[in-house]
């Protein structure tokens, strides 16, 4: 009798302390996202303009020593670089600035342009091309999915999708 006894209370010890214990899942790895290019499609034709998104780059490491980024901002984001090139096919001029664009990370927010000195800002003369880079501050976390331009004053809206 003293053995079923010593048994149950035996059986009754082990089974507290193993529910006491923590359940602990394993840690899961940190899935860290590569940044895709775009497709290799022709150039989109928006009201007028001509667009060619021509490369993304992370450019957090290779930012000249003359710009003076906010590091407040910057605290947790990367700054990449899109590269692009655009032809006017009026013989009009038309300004075109970073600003008119932005761009959609892999969280699902929408994140507009960094300012920097030799970003993309000037008026396009007519039946000309230019090319330029936009900046935009993403979390480091994060890859570009989507770049938006919109113009409201000409009406113009556009979206590259980036491969992945």
């Amino acid at each position: 009798m003293k053995k079923i006894i010593l048994l149950l209370c035996s059986l009754v010890t082990i089974s507290i302390l193993a529910s006491c214990q923590k359940n602990e899942e394993p840690a899961k790895p940190a899935v860290k996202q590569t940044q895709h290019a775009f497709p290799k499609e022709k150039p989109a034709i928006v009201t007028s303009l001509k667009i060619e998104m021509l490369s993304i780059k992370d450019a957090s490491k290779s930012i000249p020593k003359t710009e003076k980024l906010r590091d407040k901002e910057l605290k947790d984001k990367k700054l990449m670089k899109v590269e692009m090139k655009i032809e006017n096919m009026t013989e009009y001029n038309i300004p075109m600035a970073a600003s008119l664009f932005k761009v959609l990370d892999s969280n699902g927010k929408y994140q507009s342009n960094y300012p920097m000195l030799d970003e993309l800002g000037e008026t396009i003369a007519g039946k000309k091309t230019v090319q330029g880079a936009v900046y935009f501050a993403i979390p480091k976390d994060t890859v570009i999915e989507k770049i938006v331009f919109e113009d409201p004053t000409r009406d113009a809206f556009y979206e590259w999708a980036v491969e992945k």
